[in-house]
Parts: structure tokens; C-alpha cells; sequence
């Protein structure tokens, strides 16, 4: 295990420099990719089901129980529910303009932090060359000052070294770019099951047809 990290320790030193700020770009990265799939891993209900439940309650004049019965759940349909519920008595109108207000914040709480991902994802690569460019021009100010009686073997190496930071950088960038695609199609999938949601919504507080869907994605 030593000699693992050791060998991983004389990698990245090679990188020269820029190594620091492509490893703090990487410990961002891996927190948020980390944090967003424990967030929608529990963000999950079951649209349908959940419907169909509050609206047996609601056909019942229960409100107070099927109000009882979203506390537990989780996930964005769920908060609309209780939120209309809650509201039920109101206008039409006004039921919309709430649940719409809901829904955005529950779009903005899913992209928390995505924003880290696509400067990651943008900043690593470049960082990377800088760091081969000034590796590069450390090797060719060696060859200059030794006017000729350089090693080419210490030439190369030196060369060889400075593309460790473009790697670094490219291994760093690539995986931040595929969740944050990935993280950004959840968000867009979600905001359109919520978007769809609020018709059935609607329909379960006896407001058929009176909501003008905004399209959240």
C-alpha cells in the first residue's frame, strides 16, 4: 500500500505545479459528483402511486390525513401535493402560482452545486497544458544553459514530465463533464415529470383543467 502511494505521489509531483490546483479542482469535483447521487438516489417517489393515494383521501374529504401521509414521503411531487393540498380551499388561480413557486425551488435545490461540475470540467484541461507549456519551457531553458552538452534522455524525460500535467488534467476533466451531462438530463427529466404531475394534481383538488403548466425543463 506504501508503494502504491508512493508511486502515486512521484506522479503527480512530476505534473509540477499545477498539480495543486488540478487536485483541488478534483477533490470539488468528486464532493458534488458524490453529494448529487445520494441526493437523487433519496429525491425518488412514485408520481402514480402517490397520486392515486392522496386523491382516495381527498374523494374522502380527508385532508388532514393525506396531508398526514406526504410528510413522510419525498421527492418534488410529494411537496406539490402538500403544497396544493394546504391551499385547496384557494383560488384556482392562486394554487397555480404557488405550486409554480414550489416547483422552481425544487428545480433550483437539484442543480445546487452543478454549476461546480461545468467549470471543472472547463478549468482542468487548461490548467493541464499550462502546466505541460511551463514544464516545457523549464526543459528548453535546461537545454540552453547547458549549450548543448544536455543528456537527451534528460531532455525527454523533462518533456515526458511536463505532459503528466495535461493528463492529470484531462483525467480530472473527463468524468466531471459525463455527470455533469448526466446530472443536468436527471434535473431536466425530473422538472418535466413535475411539469406533467400538476395536471394530476390539479385534478385531484377538484380543479380540472384550470392550471396552465409551466414548462420547468
Amino acid at each position: 500500500m506504501e508503494l502504491n502511494l508512493g508511486k502515486i505521489y512521484s506522479f503527480l509531483a512530476l505534473g509540477g505545479p499545477m498539480t495543486i490546483p488540478l487536485m483541488i479542482a478534483s477533490i470539488f469535483s468528486f464532493a458534488v459528483i458524490l453529494q448529487k447521487l445520494i441526493f437523487f438516489m433519496r429525491y425518488r417517489d412514485s408520481s402514480f402511486r402517490l397520486i392515486k393515494k392522496i386523491e382516495l383521501l381527498v374523494e374522502q374529504n380527508d385532508i388532514l390525513t393525506a396531508l398526514n401521509e406526504l410528510k413522510g414521503e419525498k421527492g418534488p411531487n410529494a411537496k406539490l401535493l402538500a403544497t396544493a393540498l394546504s391551499h385547496h380551499s384557494e383560488d384556482p388561480a392562486r394554487i397555480r402560482e404557488v405550486l409554480q413557486a414550489v416547483g422552481e425551488d425544487e428545480i433550483k435545490k437539484m442543480e445546487k452545486h452543478l454549476p461546480i461540475l461545468d467549470v471543472v470540467s472547463m478549468i482542468s484541461p487548461l490548467l493541464g497544458l499550462l502546466g505541460t507549456v511551463l514544464g516545457i519551457i523549464n526543459s528548453f531553458n535546461i537545454l540552453g544553459t547547458a549549450a548543448g552538452a544536455a543528456n537527451p534522455a534528460q531532455i525527454s524525460g523533462g518533456i515526458a514530465a511536463a505532459l503528466i500535467s495535461t493528463a492529470i488534467g484531462l483525467i480530472i476533466a473527463i468524468p466531471s463533464a459525463i455527470f455533469y451531462s448526466y446530472f443536468t438530463n436527471t434535473v431536466a427529466t425530473k422538472a418535466h415529470e413535475m411539469n406533467l404531475s400538476m395536471v394530476d394534481i390539479m385534478d385531484v383538488i377538484g380543479n380540472r383543467g384550470e392550471i396552465d403548466v409551466q414548462d420547468y425543463s
